[in-house]
């Protein structure tokens, strides 16, 4: 978890998160885990699932943190059905989306109605940032980097959320978001 630099990042992104006792929460976009596993460690009175593209990612996934309901699935085509989430989070991971605006939607639909959705991302502008993109074209591995603005302004006409609160972090933001 290469974001989380101090105990008050894990602790900021918790605090929007807020899982609570009884709650069915979503890692979209999880790689190997280490933050669904994290937090079913420390709330294991919640249903932790997660999802990720990568077969050979989800398998260690479920070597390595066997409470989670890991799936191979990419964030625009869940595999879960509407409304069955209480909370949806992406970390380090939006940018990875092949298509953003039906990954969006389709958060939106397995997300409760009044559920959060959090997400942490890089800012582009940052020295993370530029060293994601220069590897990513090095590699030529798709990503659609914004700014947290950015990011705001592609959400604002879908209606599908809301914002509530947003954090900057290091080289990122945490925003956390409503499901209109």
């Amino acid at each position: 978890m290469g974001w989380v630099n101090s105990k008050s990042d894990w602790d900021q992104f918790i605090g929007l998160l807020s899982p609570t006792p009884g709650e069915r929460i979503l890692d979209v976009g999880a790689g190997r885990g280490t933050v669904a596993g994290r937090i079913i460690d420390e709330w294991n009175m919640i249903s932790i699932y997660a999802v990720d593209p990568d077969e050979e990612r989800v398998a260690r996934m479920r070597r390595d943190f066997p409470k989670v309901n890991a799936s191979v699935a990419a964030a625009e085509r869940l595999p879960f059905p509407d409304a069955h989430f209480d909370k949806v989070y992406t970390t380090m991971a939006l940018h990875h989306y092949a298509d953003l605006d039906v990954a969006l939607s389709e958060i939106g639909r397995v997300l409760k109605q009044g559920g959060a959705f959090v997400v942490l991302e890089v800012d582009p502008r940052s020295a993370k940032g530029m060293l994601f993109r220069f590897f990513g074209r090095l590699t030529g591995e798709h990503m659609n980097m914004m700014t947290e603005e950015e990011l705001n302004a592609r959400l604002g006409p879908s209606a599908l959320f809301k914002k509530v609160r947003s954090i900057r972090q290091g080289s990122g933001y945490l925003v956390q978001l409503t499901r209109a």
